[in-house]
């Protein structure tokens, strides 16, 4: 038979994985330990079902690997759900470490400091839910751990920032369901009340009590005992009150006695376990005493003198045994310890019981006597030091636990009934009584203290060894047996013997012990005390009979018993033979000596007083039947005789006032029974009835006094339920309270009634009990009961009227007391007739008197038990609502008026209180305004403010659909309709934008937000039913905002909480957002022909466009899909709208055949303005401009008429979003770039300029300038206010809004807006060194000051500064960087969308140079690659979705041909050459055909790229986009000409400026002309002649004859100009670089030689012949000492830089030939300093000069277009081999730049951007890459502010290709043989590599 699986049963469908199982086949699920899973099916050792992490796989795990536990499974809803049966407190710990999990690893990425407090916590919490799970913790443990648990989490959720939980008393999370909204705020605002105060996380947990209890319990455990002692001892440890130093300690509880022997417990281990006691009953009185000890006395039993015992003889010694009569009990010392601070430090930390802590030990100090010695402890501690002590002890003495516990012995055994300390421990009573009898407890107790005696020696040589033996005989002598206690752990004595003093003869005991006899007993007994001499002979001892003897009778003649008091008793001396020990004559003799009296020695019966000697004793009588006082027992003895004596009544009464508080209260239950049976039984007149009365209000009032005996009212209401038994009491305590309170006027018994109010609950109950008692036995007469209660509650409410001042205070407890009497009251009276007793007493107040008594007592009556019953609510509820709207109008009591509305919605809520809907149907219709208009009235600040709206929203959620209808149909006028809503919709809306409740407050919010979902449903409907005709335009707007802001409120975005918060929100409440919103469609979609007035119109807040994008933006995919509609039902209202509508009437539909507006623009124009505002502040996603593409772009479609409008549109929009989406990305992404954010503005401005949105625009060009701003760019910054100028007009005509200026608010017009951003922009241009833009400008300002507004004043000013601005151009101090330019192209789909697959033209920054630009993108941009080559990337790479940059440097096309010219200044040249150009070009070089080996220029070809940008730079942007591309290619032979004519005219403008400028610095120069002559001399020139001068080239090329002929003119015409600029560099020469100087005429003389030969002589240009003078050495002429000192200021700093290295000029690949100095290389430093040669007073300019150096060389000098491959390093042998990109190239575009960390990125980016200079020497391209300028250096040294760092290397696509380092070769100045000067270093100093993996370490000598 096959098997089948079977459901599985109930109590076996939860289960937890106890080991891993990662499943056999697809139909296992896989489990990790801990997983619990749903078991559904079950099929021998399988199991079918699914995991709880995910629900939706199911599949099979074996039985094995699953531990079933115990669960609850839930059948009511449409889904079984099964889940744990764990207690709540661990469901909780459970879902707090799983939320608390995903916050951990948050801020450990975070670094956060809460890291820790979290960790440590959850790994406390985790331990603590183990132990609750092992379900072996006893019931309070339990409760402890749940309170240290939920503190632990509520104080981190407050530290973190979480939601605040809230808890009931027992620490249980509150239910929001079954809690009113009044009592979750009061929970919340008590929590957060204790988190403010930080309690301790060692916060015990509070007792169940509320207050604590009168009496303390100390438990006593002795852990170990260290004394060494002969003989067995005992140990009697108590309290004592007083400094035993001073001789004033007193027992404060009786003696726990402990026996020990000389071998401790060795022999039974386990008695060491029971030595505990408890000592209870200590009042807190006791414990305030400032000294409070721990004291036992150690009493030897044994022999008089202590023995040595023989170890040989131990077992014959311990097997004697010595009977109690032969021993004597010796002192042998004192165990002692001060516990004044360890009581007090327990008594601020209380604890009800052990929590498991270890107990701290305490040590009591054994102070030891000797045999001689007494323990009188002031003469034994004075008598010895400490350390005497301790050297004797060894350190003896005991240890002992000591904790202190509220609460007496009782109470402490029924709370902990598990608790052992409270288990068969013996008890230590206090030497009194409790603070606290309760009827029942019954003491009897008499505790005597052996104080001191005096015995004179008689007959004796020496003092006596007296010893006292204490017996308890009745009244024939006969001893008592087992009465006396000597303490607990003890068992009763026959007799007490004393402790017996070596020869004292004044001993002083201080011996307690307790004698505990029956009542009956006690009468007629005495005590007894029989002194005897014990000898320290054995024989001697034992013949000693009792020499004298005292006794005390314990009854006093009077009836009374003992005084607590000091007794000297007489001490009879015995005459042997006349006395008998059974004799008991002597009773008939006195016992106590009288001061004044003397004794007369006298024999009676063989005793005879004793002159001499004296015995005093002490006693305290602790009973609860027998009293002390005489008054007291003379009014009990008169009531239990029934006497009818109306003059010895009222002396019982008088003295009763006598007897003290505390002894009254001792017989509280036998002084009421007396009084009651008097009253009840008296028949004389009402004045006795009168006084009794009065009497009993006397012992009422004592016993209710809650400043002394508050205690005690327990111990009344239990003697009431339980032993009162007056049954005719009432009758006579209603007549008598009944005519003093119809009597209240009268002074004389206004005090009695004051009292009586007063005890007016217990007088009632006296009342109720009386006559429950008498139904009980008869049965009859409620009727007449009734009536006369009746009498008496309308005599105290007729009270009420009375408006005399002395009867105020009476009014006043009437009202206080009056509620505590309904308890008792209407368990035999008519609720309903006392309900309108109560409301009639609170109304015949006057308004005027003790209002706020009146509402406490309306208060209290709202929590009694009458208002829980709907008849008496109907009753009482409009009294109290009348009362208080009466307060609100009047703005007084709001606390307790506040207070009663939360008690009464709080009682209502409950579900034991009946039908309550016609109580809230009141509240509402008679109170919900006056609270609303409460709460609107206050503000933020107000502390009530928080509980009036928490009474609101209890309101507002008790109130049903049928109470709201109601509510508004009681307004018949329309108006008055609409101010209540708007002030409602206000309220609302004000709490949604500025919450009352803190954020941490989740669980109030949540309530209050789904009762203003439940109140906005109200509103809408009935805003749809009477608002829409006539239309009530206002209320309709305030409802759609109050709507929205609800929905849009922070605490309703369920996507930004944790999983747990939002699945506990949904399942609660719902999507509280979607149902809102359906509730506003629903509304908008009923206003019918009134919606244009919400779609267009001049009025701003009316148009609901704005709100409405904000709700749809919210990210619920439901709510979005219902409200985007609305869209398209705006855009057709306003389409269909009215077109001729008048300007002063509000917008309409076109009716009929009016004219239709045919067009949305003001719905488009809104739109549009709001959704940029909404999407920057983070509104609005990519799936939002989805669907509103798809979903409005559908309705378009099915719409005929408005289907290209609205196309057209959405287009809009979606191109929008897509702008302000990537916008808000890059604004919110910190790793983002100034410059990337910039480029994203402008994208935006594009957009915003195409469709003509000015105002938008201008919103960001204000931002893009800001951003400028803050990056110093104050070009760019003008250039973007200027977009705004170019707005606006000349003339006076108004702004208009969208072209008003931010920074300028007041300015209405055109002119003067432009004005003020002309002068701002100036200024801006001015701090750029703009001048030629500013002068620009200040033209236009010109011609408005002198032709428009004619202002002569401005005009001078402006004049003024045009005139700096133009010397500033001319300057050439004011030294100006011609920043350079760079391509950027970037490939790939993952950079931003405006940058993907663009090309960019960048201007650079400064002095940057390609290898820090490249550095500067590459940081902006991480993870991007560098590409190697600039061929065009192919597909793949375009649609990557990774980055790649393509960057390389281009040079720029001068758009002003009229600056060209040589006759133009050159700082006017430079500017424009740099400026206003958005040309650009670069050169690639390539090989054509089969390279030549010998000779690469004969194949060398250049691909020449002219890039044209969107816009000119500089603009608003540093950069923009390329438009336009176009290449051409040059041959070899072209370019060798464009090569050759570039350098000539560098050479010809060189001359020429150094000719007309004497002050120019003679560097640049000297790097040109070297450059080319050295070049010359290696080869350069010949390079191209053997490529093309050559008869096989000319043969093979007759085309290229007239460029041939063009290379032989360019070559001989080289040779006029380097003369001509030699001749220039030698009349300036100075004496550091004349050897330089010579190298380059000998150089040139042989070129000249070499040129003239083979192509003749060329002329030199007319302008420059005179410049030319005969060459000649340096060696053989002098330098003028004028001409150096002329020079000195230039070279002194510059020099050193200048000639100690060559420019490698390398030429122009540009076509125009109209080329301009090359830059320094950047791999070539600049020295900080120029040699050993400088003095110190050069120093000092060192810096300036260096900085003037840097610009110089900078400014003249700027790097060409060529890249990497245009450059080389020049060595003479051999040639290196040329690289063109179109072929496999290894070598990078830009040195490699290794990854490094953000610490260098950042140490790196602070450092100044590094200097280098290079050389070359050649004026023909090298024979590496035929570039214009070799790259033959000359290392040098050169002056700067500080050492640069090297560039770092460009990151690379390819790390491990054959690069090819640009480096800077020495070998050039090997080539030359020139000699440095001695005081220029020869290279400069070399900085080491930055570290990194890919860096090659070089050997600096090869540098």
């Amino acid at each position: 038979m096959a098997m089948s699986w079977t459901p599985a049963r109930d109590r076996e469908k939860y289960g937890v994985a106890i080991y891993n199982f990662s499943g056999i086949n697809d139909s296992c699920i896989k489990l990790n330990v801990g997983d619990t899973v749903q078991i559904l099916e079950e099929l021998g050792g399988w199991y079918f079902g699914y995991a709880h992490y995910n629900k939706a796989l199911r599949g099979v795990f074996p039985k094995s690997f699953i531990q079933i536990r115990d669960c609850v499974v839930d059948k009511t809803g449409p889904v079984e759900v099964v889940t744990a049966r764990l207690p709540h407190i661990v469901q909780e710990v459970t879902a707090v470490l799983r939320e608390w999990g995903v916050l951990l690893r948050k801020l450990y990425l975070e670094r956060s400091k809460d890291f820790t407090l979290l960790r440590d916590t959850m790994k406390e919490l985790i331990a603590l839910r183990s132990r609750i799970l092992s379900g072996q913790l006893p019931g309070d443990e339990l409760k402890q751990l749940k309170y240290r648990i939920t503190h632990g989490i509520d104080q981190v959720n407050a530290q973190l920032g979480l939601d605040l939980v809230v808890r009931d008393e027992s620490g249980n999370i509150l239910k929001h369901d079954i809690t009113s909204a009044v009592k979750l705020f009061r929970h919340h605002d008590e929590a957060a009340e204790r988190l403010r105060k930080n309690e301790s996380s060692n916060t015990r947990v509070p007792s169940v009590r509320r207050k604590p209890h009168l009496a303390w319990t100390a438990h006593v455990s002795i852990k170990n005992i260290i004394i060494k002692v002969p003989e067995p001892s005992e140990i009697s440890l108590g309290l004592y009150t007083g400094d035993p130093r001073e001789g004033r300690e007193k027992p404060l509880t009786e003696a726990f006695v402990i026996p020990w022997t000389d071998d401790g417990y060795n022999g039974h281990p386990d008695l060491l376990l029971k030595l505990q006691c408890l000592f209870t009953d200590l009042s807190t009185a006791a414990l305030d005493e400032n000294n409070l000890w721990l004291i036992g006395s150690v009493i030897r039993l044994g022999s008089m003198a202590s023995k040595e015992v023989d170890p040989r003889r131990i077992s014959s010694v311990s097997g004697k045994k010595i009977t109690s009569n032969d021993s004597m009990r010796r002192p042998f010392g004192i165990v002692m310890l001060d516990m004044t601070n360890i009581i007090k430090q327990q008594r601020s930390s209380t604890r009800s019981t052990n929590d498991g802590q270890e107990e701290a030990q305490f040590f009591a100090v054994f102070n030891p006597c000797g045999e001689k010695e007494t323990l009188d402890l002031k003469k034994l501690l004075s008598s010895r030091s400490d350390n005497a002590r301790d050297n004797r002890t060894g350190f003896q003495g005991i240890w002992f636990t000591f904790q202190l516990v509220n609460g007496d012995i009782k109470q402490l055994q029924e709370d902990n009934p598990h608790y052992v300390a409270f288990r068969d421990v013996p008890v230590c009573l206090r030497l009194g009584l409790s603070d606290v009898i309760m009827p029942g407890d019954v003491r009897n107790d008499l505790y005597i203290t052996l104080l001191s005696g005096e015995f004179s020696r008689g007959a004796k040589t020496c003092d006596r060894s007296i010893e006292v033996t204490v017996r308890i005989c009745d009244e024939r002598g006969i001893m008592i047996p087992g009465v006396i206690h000597q303490g607990c752990g003890k068992g009763p004595l026959d007799e007490y013997r004393s402790v017996t003093y070596h020869h004292e003869g004044k001993p002083r005991w201080a011996e307690t012990f307790k004698i505990a006899l029956p009542i009956e007993e006690f009468k007629k007994a005495h005590v007894k005390f029989a002194f005897r001499h014990r000898s320290t002979n054995d024989l001697k001892d034992k013949n000693e009979k009792p020499y004298a003897l005292s006794f005390v009778k314990l009854m006093q003649s009077n009836g009374t018993t003992l005084l607590n008091t000091e007794h000297e008793l007489i001490v009879y001396k015995i005459d042997g033979k006349k006395w008998t020990d059974g004799d008991y004559n002597y009773l008939s003799l006195p016992w106590q000596r009288v001061n004044g009296e003397e004794l007369v020695k006298s024999w009676n019966h063989g005793l005879a007083p004793s002159m001499k000697d004296s015995f005093t004793i002490s006693t305290i009588f602790c009973s609860t039947k027998l009293t002390q006082n005489a008054e007291l027992l003379r009014l009990l003895e008169w009531g239990w005789s029934g006497s009818q004596n109306r003059e010895t009544l009222e002396s019982c009464l008088q003295g009763l006032r006598r007897v003290p508080s505390e002894e009254l209260m001792v017989f509280l239950q036998d002084t009421l029974d007396v009084l009651l049976e008097i009253l009840m039984n008296n028949s004389t007149d009402d004045d006795s009835d009168n006084k009794v009365f009065e009497a009993l209000i006397y012992v009422i009032t004592i016993a209710t006094d809650k400043n002394k005996h508050e205690a005690f009212q327990p111990v009344l209401d239990t003697y009431i339920q339980q032993n009162f038994h007056a049954t005719l009491a009432y009758n006579k305590l209603i007549h008598v309270l009944k005519y003093y309170v119809e009597e209240g006027q009268n002074t004389d018994l206004q005090e009695t009634l004051k009292k009586a109010m007063k005890c007016l609950q217990y007088v009632f109950k006296f009342i109720i009990r009386s006559r429950q008692l008498f139904v009980e036995l008869y049965g009859r007469g409620q009727e007449e009961f009734e009536k006369s209660l009746q009498k008496l509650l309308e005599a105290m409410a007729s009270m009420m009227k009375h408006t005399l001042d002395s009867t105020l205070t009476v009014q006043a407890h009437c009202l206080k007391y009056i509620t505590t009497t309904i308890p008792d009251i209407i368990t035999n009276f008519d609720s309903v007739t006392m309900s309108h007793i109560l409301v009639k007493m609170i109304d015949n107040l006057d308004q005027k008197r003790i209002p706020k008594q009146k509402l406490m007592t309306v208060n209290e009556i709202v929590h009694s038990e009458l208002f829980k019953i709907p008849d008496c609510r109907r009753v009482l509820l409009p009294s109290f609502i009348n009362h208080i709207r009466r307060l609100l109008a009047s703005n007084d009591e709001l606390d307790l008026c506040v207070k009663i509305l939360g008690d009464i919605l709080d009682v209502l809520f409950s579900k034991d209180v009946g039908d309550t809907s016609e109580d809230i149907s009141l509240l509402s219709t008679r109170l919900l305004e006056d609270i609303l208009s409460t709460v609107f009235k206050m503000t933020r600040e107000e502390p009530l403010i928080c509980k009036f709206v928490s009474v609101l929203v209890s309101l507002f959620r008790q109130m049903s659909r049928l109470h709201f209808e109601n509510f508004f149909c009681q307004f018949q006028i329309l108006e008055q309709l609409c101010n209540f809503l708007l002030e409602l919709l206000m309220v609302v809306e004000n709490l949604v934008k500025d919450p009352v409740f803190p954020a941490d407050w989740a669980e109030m919010i949540l309530l209050e937000n789904s009762v203003i979902v439940k109140v906005l449903r109200q509103c809408s409907r009935i805003i749809s039913g009477r608002m829409l005709e006539p239309f009530q335009e206002s209320v309709w707007r305030s409802f759609f905002h109050c709507a929205i802001n609800f929905i849009t409120q922070p605490s309703l975005q369920l996507e930004n909480f944790t999983q747990s918060k939002r699945n506990k929100i949904l399942h609660r409440y719902g999507d509280m957002r979607r149902e809102t919103a359906l509730e506003v469609k629903s509304l908008w979609f009923s206003l019918g022909q009134h919606k244009i007035r919400f779609v267009a119109g001049s009025d701003s807040k009316l148009c609901m466009v704005g709100p409405f994008l904000k709700m749809t933006m919210l990210p619920d995919v439901e709510l979005r899909r219902a409200t985007i509609p609305i869209f398209f039902d705006m855009m057709q209202c306003e389409f269909y709208s009215l077109r001729d509508q008048g300007k002063d009437l509000p917008p309409d539909m076109a009716r009929n055949n009016q004219k239709i507006k045919g067009k949305f623009n003001e719905f488009e124009n809104e739109m549009l303005e709001k959704l940029d505002q909404l999407v920057e502040s983070g509104h609005g996603d990519e799936h939002y401009r989805e669907v509103f593409q798809n979903m409005i772009g559908a309705l378009c479609e099915g719409h005929h008429t408005m289907q290209e409008s609205g196309h057209k549109l959405v287009h809009t929009v979606t191109r929008l979003m897509d702008r302000l989406l990537q916008y808000r990305t890059i604004m919110n992404t910190p790793d983002n770039s100034a410059e990337t954010r910039m480029s994203c503005i402008v994208n935006l401005l594009d957009f915003y300029s195409e469709i003509n949105r000015k105002e938008l625009y201008l919103r960001y060009v204000y931002k893009l300038s800001e951003l400028h701003l803050a990056c110093d760019n104050y070009t760019e910054a003008g250039y973007t206010l200027r977009q705004h100028a170019n707005l606006l007009r000349w003339s006076p005509d108004p702004l208009s809004t969208a072209l008003r200026s931010p920074h300028y608010h007041t300015i209405d017009h055109h002119d003067e807006l432009k004005e003020k951003l002309y002068e701002e922009i100036i200024s801006y241009f001015d701090k750029g060194k703009m001048w030629e833009d500013a002068l620009t400008l200040c033209k236009e300002l010109v011609k408005h000051y002198e032709e428009v507004i004619i202002d002569y004043v401005k005009l001078s000013d402006l004049l003024t500064r045009m005139a700096v601005f133009y010397k500033n151009i001319m300057n050439p101090q004011n030294l100006r960087p011609e920043p350079e330019y760079f391509r950027v192209a970037y490939y790939g789909r993952g950079f931003p969308a405006f940058l993907q697959n663009k090309v960019f033209v960048y201007r650079g920054n400064g002095f940057e140079r390609l290898a820090d630009f490249t550095s500067r993108i590459l940081d902006q941009f991480p993870n991007a690659e560098l590409m190697k080559k600039l061929t065009p990337p192919s597909y793949e790479v375009k649609e990557s979705p990774q980055q790649f940059l393509q960057i390389s440097k281009v040079d720029c096309a001068m758009q002003e041909e009229r600056f060209s010219s040589a006759a133009v200044s050159e700082q006017i040249r430079s500017y424009y050459r740099a400026n206003h150009v958005k040309t650009f070009t670069y050169s690639r070089p390539f090989h054509r055909g089969q390279k030549d080996p010998t000779n690469e220029f004969a194949t060398l070809c250049i691909e020449k790229t002219t890039l044209q940008t969107s816009y000119s730079l500089p603009g608003i942007l540093r950069c923009f986009p390329v438009v336009k591309t176009k290449s051409v290619e040059l041959s070899p032979l072209e370019n060798a000409l464009e090569t050759m004519a570039t350098a000539n005219t560098e050479v010809y403008d060189l001359a020429r400026q150094y000719a007309a400028d004497s002050t120019l610095p003679l560097h640049p120069l000297t790097r040109k002309v070297s450059g080319i002559v050295d070049a010359a001399v290696m080869g350069g020139i010949s390079n191209y002649e053997k490529a093309f001068l050559t008869d096989e080239y000319i043969e093979s090329h007759p085309n290229d004859a007239d460029k041939l002929d063009s290379l032989r003119h360019l070559i001989a015409s080289q040779v006029p100009l380097l003369e001509a600029a030699l001749s220039i560099h030698a009349s300036r020469v100075t004496e550091p670089v004349a050897g330089l100087h010579d190298h380059m005429v000998t150089s040139f003389n042989k070129m000249k030689a070499q040129v003239q030969e083979k192509y003749g002589e060329a002329e030199m240009p007319e302008d420059l012949k005179i410049e030319v003078r005969p060459l000649r050495l340096q060696s053989q002429q002098s330098v003028n000492n004028d001409q150096s000192a002329r020079s000195s200021h230039l070279y002194s700093s510059h020099e050193g830089m200048s000639l100690s290295s060559s420019q490698s000029s390398l030429s122009r690949l540009s076509t125009s030939g109209k080329g301009y100095p090359g830059t320094l290389p950047r791999h070539h430093k600049i020295s900080s300093s120029i040699g050993n040669g400088s003095s110190a007073k050069s120093g000092k300019k060192e810096k300036s000069l260096s900085r003037l150096l840097r610009r110089d060389s900078f400014s003249s000098q700027r790097e060409p277009s060529t890249q990497w491959f245009d450059r080389s390093e020049s060595h003479l042998n051999p040639p290196q081999p040329i690289f063109e990109l179109t072929e496999q190239v290894t070598a990078p575009l830009t040195p490699e730049r290794p990854k490094r960390i953000d610490v260098e990125r950042d140490r790196y980016l602070s450092r100044p951007r590094s200097l280098t200079i290079s050389s070359s020497l050649s004026a023909t391209p090298s024979p590496s890459l035929g570039s214009r300028e070799s790259l033959m250096s000359t290392p040098t040294g050169s002056i700067c502010e500080e050492d640069a760092p090297p560039p770092l290397p460009v990151k690379m696509r390819d790390q491990d290709g054959d690069s090819v380092s640009l480096r800077l070769s020495a070998m050039s100045l090997h080539a030359t043989k020139f000699v440095f000067p001695s005081d220029i270093s020869p290279e400069p100093p070399e900085k080491p590599p930055r570290p990194d993996k890919n860096h090659n370490h070089e050997d600096p000598s090869h540098l």
